[in-house]
């Protein structure tokens, strides 16, 4: 009973020593919602082949290209707002900046679409939903799923504490790279008429292992420098980085290099 106590103590104590500026916003005064969506999406995972076996593949190719599209549209808006926000602020120090709780426009607009980024994982999870509504089931692999489910925890956790700083880098990077991937995507989706000239899918895997490891370096930076941003934090994202690029680069082995061996 003590020790409960004291795990609920302890709880109660790292919620309230949240971001005071976006404890109120949808979602992040606790982990709940949170882990509650990332349960829901595994259990769809698990399950939603299964209720597909004895039924047709869904065809959703004028959704797809909407959905693929909009998260263009979504991601470059995300890839302005981070720019500007950040050359809003003239001594904003890209290499080391520590999180600033006040209550400035220039900061309210950069944990703003930091939270954007956020609540954008959870709509990226259809992702995985039209996999499985067209029985792409092999697309639905462990780097898949791995990635949309942790992405969402990672980042209501930069939300509730740490909107700011230098959390702006592997978000901008990323957005930046999500206007290509879902423009291919978008594109693929129109049909074979517009898939033949997409000969540059291979380089998808090669961007995003080159921006995982270049996010793995400024924040392995930021750790040296030591100027004030939270280690633990970067520490934790170094650290995942690292488990993407392992699994990137065990997803390129396999898709492209012992293809390319076997042809």
């Amino acid at each position: 009973m003590a020790t409960t106590q004291r795990l609920v103590e302890y709880y109660e104590f790292i919620m309230a020593k949240g971001d005071p500026r976006t404890h109120e916003w949808p979602m992040i005064a606790t982990p709940w919602p949170t882990l509650c969506l990332m349960t829901l999406y595994l259990i769809i995972v698990k399950v939603g082949p299964k209720l597909m076996e004895n039924r047709k593949p869904w065809e959703l190719k004028e959704v797809l290209v909407v959905y693929n599209f909009g998260l263009v549209l979504l991601s470059a808006y995300m890839l302005y707002e981070f720019i500007a926000s950040i050359l809003s602020m003239p001594d904003f120090n890209l290499w080391c900046e520590i999180v600033k709780y006040e209550d400035d426009p220039r900061l309210l607009r950069l944990a703003r679409v930091i939270y954007i980024y956020y609540l954008s994982k959870f709509v990226e999870y259809f992702d995985t939903f039209f996999f499985i509504l067209r029985k792409k089931n092999n697309q639905v692999t462990f780097l898949h799923v791995y990635h949309h489910a942790t992405m969402c925890l990672l980042w209501w956790m930069v939300c509730k504490w740490i909107a700011g700083g230098l959390s702006y880098f592997g978000a901008t990077v990323n957005s930046f790279i999500h206007i290509i991937m879902y423009l291919y995507y978008g594109l693929s989706a129109m049909g074979p008429t517009v898939r033949k000239y997409l000969w540059w899918k291979k380089y998808l895997t090669k961007m995003q292992l080159i921006q995982f490891s270049c996010v793995v370096v400024h924040t392995n930076y930021g750790i040296h420098l030591n100027c004030g941003f939270p280690n633990g934090f970067l520490w934790l994202q170094s650290a995942y980085m690292c488990s993407l690029v392992a699994l990137f680069l065990n997803f390129y082995k396999k898709a492209y290099l012992e293809k390319k061996k076997e042809q």
